[in-house]
């Protein structure tokens, strides 16, 4: 059995201070934009656990924490207030791990947890740097309560060198710190009698139930000996349900995500090096407000890596892949292949200096295209990245992996059994 105490004390402060144009600078203090926020959460966090060891193969181990937490709030500035929250809670925690056979094992685990607010969240300022989208804090939020639970099936087998691994993870949380917007269709006056224009936004975080996250992943590795390589499966599947809320009406985003590729690995000799690769991910979110869409997109990605290296030291490395999008919002489904290559000679004594000249995307098509589901709005982005570019580089290698020089066994065993006429004696 285990006992266990832990006290905790965090301090948090911010300090936001605005200031307006006077005609030159901006050197008019603005007080209704300006803040000062004081927080500190107290934690005691007792517990007790128990381990029971039926063998080597198989361990169970089950506990329960008891915490008692206060979190107080304090504005000093523009004007005083305070906000005092206690709660009291019960973290149960278990584990559980079974050696099935001499090749696999399971592992079960469960935990429940606290998240608090952070002082970002906490602090009521409003945020008018864009007035379009209007944002502010939140000094009554409460802590988020937690359920995860993870499992693990491991197989593997060293006289064929396959290896097979799933993993599953579970997390649901009550008073999820979610973001609630407010969308006036007419001017309106918000806190601190600061106008919100009408067709604007204003977002506060909020604690709203029912938030739920679902993940899993499976890896398949064999040889392929006829061609003396490796192959790797794998795929997986994740869920996600996002709480949040519209003009004071709870809304719910659904994310399906899919996911699935292969891995050619090559195992020839030290000279031939190549992968040959598949990945495809399919991603469909769905939000049930007012203006309900369905959002699918469909990513894939092949690429293939060769390198090549003589006995003279000189090596050439390619990587090329292609990448496509579709379902894209505004115009951004598109195809593009970016093209990596070297060429360089390792030189010195071990090859422990290298000179290299790389260039990035040979065929300049570089993109960056990405997608944001979040509990209020799914988002499409494609960002303008660098593309082609030319770099030389020399690395040298640091390597001392000699034998350790033998120690004999005056210096071993100094001050042990040896006396008059013989020597120490090894244990």
């Amino acid at each position: 059995m285990q006992f266990e105490y832990r006290p905790s004390v965090q301090k948090n402060k911010a300090d936001q201070q605005t200031f307006s144009y006077d005609g030159q600078k901006y050197t008019m203090f603005d007080t209704i934009l300006s803040n000062r926020f004081d927080n500190t959460v107290t934690t005691n966090n007792a517990g007790v656990s128990y381990r029971l060891n039926q063998s080597r193969d198989e361990q169970l181990s089950v506990g329960v924490n008891f915490q008692h937490s206060k979190l107080e709030s304090q504005r000093v500035f523009p004007t005083t207030t305070s906000v005092d929250q206690s709660f009291t809670n019960i973290l149960p925690n278990a584990m559980y791990r079974k050696k099935i056979s001499t090749n696999a094992n399971i592992r079960v685990f469960y935990r429940a947890s606290t998240n608090f607010p952070s002082v970002t969240q906490l602090q009521d300022v409003v945020n008018l740097s864009n007035p379009l989208r209007v944002s502010s804090g939140n000094p009554d939020l409460k802590q988020s309560y937690t359920h995860f639970l993870s499992g693990r099936y491991t197989y593997t087998n060293s006289k064929t060198s396959q290896s097979f691994f799933a993993n599953l993870f579970l997390q649901t949380a009550s008073d999820y710190i979610s973001n609630a917007i407010f969308i006036p269709n007419k001017d309106s006056v918000i806190q601190q009698n600061i106008v919100l224009k009408g067709g604007s936004q204003l977002t506060k975080p909020v604690n709203l139930d029912g938030y739920k996250t679902l993940r899993t992943f499976f890896a398949y590795s064999m040889p392929l000996k006829f061609m003396k390589t490796t192959l790797n499966l794998n795929a997986g599947f994740s869920y996600s349900k996002l709480p949040g809320m519209v003009n004071y009406e709870k809304t719910f985003t659904d994310n399906y995500v899919y996911n699935g590729g292969l891995v050619l690995a090559s195992n020839i000799s030290e000279y031939v090096d190549f992968n040959v690769s598949y990945t495809a991910n399919f991603n469909d979110a769905r939000t049930n407000n007012t203006n309900s869409t369905n959002n699918k997109i469909v990513n894939q990605s092949v690429g293939a890596q060769v390198n090549l290296l003589n006995k003279k030291g000189w090596f050439l490395q390619n990587d090329i892949s292609g990448n496509s999008y579709s379902g894209l919002s505004g115009g951004l489904n598109q195809s593009f292949w970016l093209w990596n290559a070297a060429i360089g000679k390792k030189f010195l004594k071990n090859n422990a200096g290298e000179l290299k000249l790389s260039v990035f995307d040979l065929l300049k098509q570089n993109q960056s295209i990405t997608r944001t589901v979040n509990n209020l709005y799914i988002e499409d982005v494609q960002t303008q990245v660098l593309q082609q570019y030319f770099m030389l580089t020399f690395t040298y290698s640091l390597k001392n992996f000699g034998t350790a020089p033998a120690r004999n066994n005056s210096e071993n065993f100094r001050g042990g059994m040896g006396g008059p006429g013989g020597g120490n004696r090894p244990f």
